[in-house]
């Protein structure tokens, strides 16, 4: 059975991937949460001699954790996947990592692998740095951007869809447009692409965008609260996708 070595397997995807991946792969798994500090240490000390697979979802995702330890956001979204793309190299391992939407301003979609990268948040940066940062360093090793998840995973850090059912979320943008990308479908997506040769940069996602409250009511189905974005986030992150990911009922 094959060997994949998982980072950020507590979170929304990592928990996805180990549920999806379960009969096929021997997932290895490795979270900060899990008490594991990725940041304090070297690829070679945690990643097993055995494993030719390594899949790194590990990231400070929330807006909010960025900038308040914005040092800790940059060693684990831009320095943590530098070290990983140089060990995989070196060692002749196959990597794919994950990488976002939000390194886009959202002023110039449908946003292509050729579309300037222009973040408007913390986060979005220090995440475009580590992609850059792979991308130099394993050329061999592949980047694959998505858009905001939904899909039930029941993870510590919910999905859109799973804050929209459970009532977390009440209020909607009628002017902020994403490819909302069933989680399910995207985890089966990546275990193919672990055994592809593809490399460089990516776009999963759903074929189309929406707004966040077309999301929204085509989920319940009732009124919803509309309300416009802030202007200091991207309003339209329409992705062309090179890998259409497809919803897995």
């Amino acid at each position: 059975m094959r060997e994949l070595f998982l980072t950020g397997a507590t979170g929304r995807l990592g928990k996805t991937v180990q549920s999806e991946f379960e009969g096929n792969w021997k997932i290895l798994p490795c979270s900060l949460s899990g008490g594991d500090d990725l940041t304090s240490l070297e690829p070679v000390d945690v990643v097993p001699l055995a494993t030719d697979f390594v899949l790194n979802c590990a990231a400070i995702s929330s807006r909010g954790s960025c900038i308040k330890d914005p040092l800790s956001a940059f060693k684990l979204n831009t320095l943590w996947p530098q070290k990983l793309a140089s060990f995989c190299r070196e060692e002749n391992r196959r990597l794919l990592h994950m990488s976002t939407d939000l390194v886009y301003a959202g002023g110039i979609p449908p946003y292509t692998r050729k579309s300037p990268a222009v973040p408007r948040s913390l986060y979005g940066w220090t995440k475009l740095l580590g992609d850059i940062a792979v991308a130099r360093r394993n050329p061999d090793a592949c980047i694959v951007r998505t858009s905001i998840l939904v899909g039930n995973v029941g993870a510590a850090m919910t999905t859109f869809s799973e804050d929209i059912l459970s009532g977390r979320a009440t209020h909607f943008h009628v002017d902020c447009f994403r490819n909302h990308t069933d989680i399910n479908a995207l985890a089966r997506f990546l275990s193919k692409c672990l055994l592809s040769s593809c490399s460089g940069l990516i776009i999963a996602a759903a074929p189309y965008a929406q707004s966040r409250a077309a999301y929204a009511y085509a989920l319940l189905q009732k009124d919803i609260n509309l309300i416009h974005a802030p202007t200091d986030i991207p309003h339209d992150l329409t992705l062309r996708p090179t890998e259409v990911i497809e919803f897995v009922d």
